[in-house]
């Protein structure tokens, strides 16, 4: 009589079984499809277009003469997955103070200061296809008015890419890609040289690694004593950037480099850094990174390196001298030729929370020793005096 019951039951909990193992099928069905469309999103008509173009050469400079007449050529390829059409534009541009950054102009119109109306192109609208690169001829016409000194202008691939080409309310965002023209204009009539065709404008740590109310009352006292004495420079630590700005008096842009020697107070030399080559534009101002770090001593660096440097910053205490060396490459000659600018800087280093911290802790020190030296000769004597178990 019980046989058909358990049966019955056993067939009823396989049945719950098998309906909750089906509800988990498709939970993590679900959850896989769910994925799986995070992972590779359903594309609509509209493609997901990301223009990628690439030029060569990326820089023109160019050395010409008023009335000259050059034929020159651009490589561009299309790096994309789709054809795209190119329009070609051109922009004279000039620099921004200290940064260097590009500031496009249009406004000028006369052909003998504006660059962009030399230019020639024999194709400026094209398509190139999928993988396929094209040659841009184009002519460069020099006025026989043009201006001697630099004049300097960017040939720009814009992509000419169809709505249809794009989802609906995306972010339509294309890619341009641009060749410089650095054109240096040379002239027949004897002009006076430019004496001293770059000026370094600044040269002084960062005003946020220096102490300027302390530079302040030294500058003063130092001022009322002395009429003609040089300012004071007082760093926190060890300066580690330079503010170094170089300006270019001369009509052609000018590409400086070189280096900044720290010496000691007893003349050694501490440390050296690089000063990389930037091009100014002429009556540009442009600043260059300078960035200082002590070299750690050989019994130093065993330690991790933030304990290490940490040391070698508040050690780095006294009186101190940078010395900049620089060097430069104009647009008319290959050679390169060495200003007459002996920058000299002389600061000072004062790491006065640290060595305040360190006086004030080893003070407090002494002063107990001090204060509890019976207390410590007794507790010493007891130690040194305890008998020893020699079993």
């Amino acid at each position: 009589m019980h046989g058909p019951i358990l049966i019955s039951a056993k067939k009823k909990k396989l049945s719950k079984f098998n309906l909750h193992s089906l509800n988990l099928c498709w939970i993590f069905l679900i959850l896989f499809i769910f994925i799986l469309g995070l992972l590779f999103p359903f594309r609509a008509n509209a493609q997901d277009i990301s223009p990628s173009l690439s030029v060569s050469p990326h820089t023109f400079e160019l050395d010409v003469l008023p009335g000259e007449i050059r034929t020159e050529k651009i490589k561009i390829g299309n790096k994309s997955e789709v054809a795209i059409p190119i329009t070609v534009k051109l922009m004279d541009f000039s620099a921004a103070e200290d940064s260097g950054e590009m500031l496009f102009d249009e406004a000028l119109q006369d052909p003998s200061i504006a660059s962009r109306k030399w230019f020639e192109i024999e194709n400026p609208n094209f398509i190139l296809d999928v993988g396929e690169t094209k040659e841009v001829q184009f002519l460069i016409n020099v006025p026989e008015d043009a201006e001697p000194g630099g004049h300097y202008s960017v040939m720009l691939f814009e992509p000419q890419l169809p709505s249809f080409y794009f989802k609906e309310g995306q972010a339509r965002a294309i890619p341009v890609i641009g060749v410089l023209f650095l054109f240096s204009v040379k002239t027949f009539v004897l002009e006076p040289e430019v004496q001293q065709k770059l000026e370094v404008v600044e040269f002084s740590p960062s005003k946020e690694e220096r102490l300027i109310a302390l530079e302040n009352l030294v500058s003063g006292l130092v001022g009322s004593i002395a009429q003609a004495a040089a300012p004071v420079i007082i760093t926190e630590k060890s300066p580690s950037n330079f503010i170094l700005r170089i300006k270019n008096n001369d009509i052609y842009h000018i590409k400086p480099f070189g280096k900044v020697l720290i010496y000691n107070t007893f003349g050694k030399k501490v440390g050296e850094i690089k000063v990389s080559q930037r091009t100014i534009l002429p009556g540009k101002t442009r600043q260059f990174p300078v960035e200082f770090s002590p070299e750690v001593p050989e019994k130093l660096r065993w330690l991790p390196a933030s304990i290490s440097n940490f040391l070698v910053q508040n050690f780095f205490i006294g009186r101190y001298q940078a010395e900049l060396e620089l060097q430069a490459r104009t647009p008319l000659t290959a050679e390169i030729f060495q200003p007459n600018l002996p920058v000299i800087l002389t600061f000072f280093s004062l790491p006065w929370k640290f060595w305040l911290s360190f006086i004030f802790i080893f003070g407090l020190l002494i002063f107990l020793t001090i204060k509890y030296r019976k207390r410590i000769k007794t507790a010493l004597k007891v130690l040194l005096s305890k008998p020893r178990y020699t079993g």
